[in-house]
């Protein structure tokens, strides 16, 4: 990091006017090194430079809504940033994520979300519609549609994977699939916190209501020993389940956590 934070600093000595550079590091400076406050000054130093440069004003927007909180002033960028470039798909679906998700502004978000998805074919702004879609307007046939787009945009998205795999399981109640869907999820990122917590949440929910949810938990005790922590918190599920003693369960794989 110190390596990185130097050549920045290099860059911008040789030449502070340019704004790509001075974005860039305000970005390094959030992301890495957590300093905020500098991160601000840098991203308006790139704005004053470049002020009609959609990529960074659309970058500070989302920093002042993430970061800062600053929903109001978030706002005015954006919409600058879109006026800027209108069909920039990056900054589309950041402002359609931010009136969904932080505005409440359904009609607003979809309005944006679809020039989105006209304007280009990201696996987030995809994955993000497909989910509006599915909790925000019970269009499940559209959600499916989209969940499909985002996936052939990007099959390794593990998010957008477990977020299908959760479409399908308790929405279109295709156990089957979900499974098939999670451990894609769990493949693609094998340190991905929230799908491994999704997976083992859809294990845990469908121990008495599927007859395959045995092979489920042995298939993913056995390619997926990671989840072993996991799965041992819910041995009483485990034991009612395979009909066996803790014994039993660790002959599936809990033993490693010995």
């Amino acid at each position: 990091m110190d390596d990185n934070d130097a050549l920045f600093k290099r860059a911008i000595a040789a030449n502070p006017t340019n704004g790509p550079n001075l974005a860039a590091y305000a970005s390094f400076l959030s992301s890495v090194l957590g300093q905020n406050d500098q991160a601000d000054i840098l991203f308006r130093r790139a704005i004053e430079h470049c002020s009609n440069d959609a990529t960074i004003i659309g970058a500070y927007a989302s920093f002042v809504a993430e970061v800062l909180h600053d929903n109001d002033s978030a706002e005015v960028y954006f919409r600058r940033a879109l006026e800027a470039e209108p069909d920039n798909t990056t900054n589309l679906g950041r402002y359609a994520y931010f009136l969904h998700a932080v505005r409440g502004d359904h009609h607003a978000a979809d309005m944006h979300y679809q020039r989105a998805v006209r304007c280009g074919n990201d696996a987030d702004i995809l994955g993000n519609y497909a989910t509006f879609l599915e909790t925000e307007k019970d269009d499940y046939d559209a959600a499916e549609i989209y969940y499909k787009q985002a996936v052939a945009a990007d099959p390794n998205h593990s998010y957008n994977l477990a977020s299908y795999a959760r479409f399908l399981a308790y929405t279109q109640n295709d156990n089957a699939a979900g499974y098939d869907f999670f451990s894609r999820a769990v493949a693609s990122d094998l340190n991905d916190v929230a799908v491994l917590n999704f997976f083992i949440d859809f294990l845990q929910n469908i121990v008495e209501s599927d007859a395959n949810a045995s092979t489920y938990y042995r298939d993913a005790v056995t390619d997926f020993p990671q989840c072993s922590p996991l799965l041992q918190v819910t041995q009483i599920e485990l034991n009612f389940l395979l009909g066996c003693s803790i014994s039993g369960v660790v002959a599936f794989g809990l033993d490693t956590l010995r």
